[in-house]
């Protein structure tokens, strides 16, 4: 059976030999409340007690959800500078979870973690789904990776969910 997690590590040491990627662990707690404050739409509106509430919060709710996946830390130097959070399931993989702190995204760790985690879904023929704010201009790059949104049958949601079709390798 293949290690989808030891398959992404490989991957993304592949992709960015200038960057390194390690197992989440409870020391990046800190860390990843920072990371998400940093990525937030809100930073800048909210006091920061309610940012680092919502941070945790937002953690919390990912842990729960899915309690089995994959998280990993991108590393610059040393250094933190990002994470994916992956749930590997038996027909698709579902992004849950990608950030990298904005004075970091020049490394392209964000793309070099996307395509590490789109290189192992076509080594196990699965369909990658990811959820991304409307706003967010990280969605056409998305799209330029194959991912399509999916209709919205409210219409109204700030939330819109992507999905990229299982793709056979040659």
């Amino acid at each position: 059976m293949i290690d989808p997690h030891a398959r992404f590590d490989e991957a993304f040491a592949a992709r960015a030999p200038r960057l390194d990627c390690r197992p989440e662990t409870p020391v990046d707690s800190a860390f990843l409340t920072g990371l998400a404050i940093a990525c937030s739409p809100l930073a800048g509106t909210l006091p920061e007690p309610m940012l680092v509430q919502q941070a945790e919060f937002q953690h919390a709710a990912h842990n729960a959800a899915h309690p089995r996946a994959m998280q990993r830390i991108v590393t610059c130097g040393g250094q933190p500078i990002g994470r994916i959070m992956v749930a590997w399931e038996a027909s698709e993989s579902h992004g849950v979870d990608i950030a990298v702190l904005p004075e970091a995204r020049a490394t392209a760790a964000g793309l070099h973690l996307l395509r590490a985690w789109l290189d192992v879904v076509d080594q196990l023929g699965l369909s990658a789904r990811l959820e991304v704010r409307a706003d967010n201009p990280a969605g056409r790059i998305y799209g330029r990776l194959g991912f399509v949104p999916v209709p919205d049958p409210a219409g109204w949601s700030p939330i819109v969910t992507m999905l990229r079709a299982a793709r056979a390798l040659a």
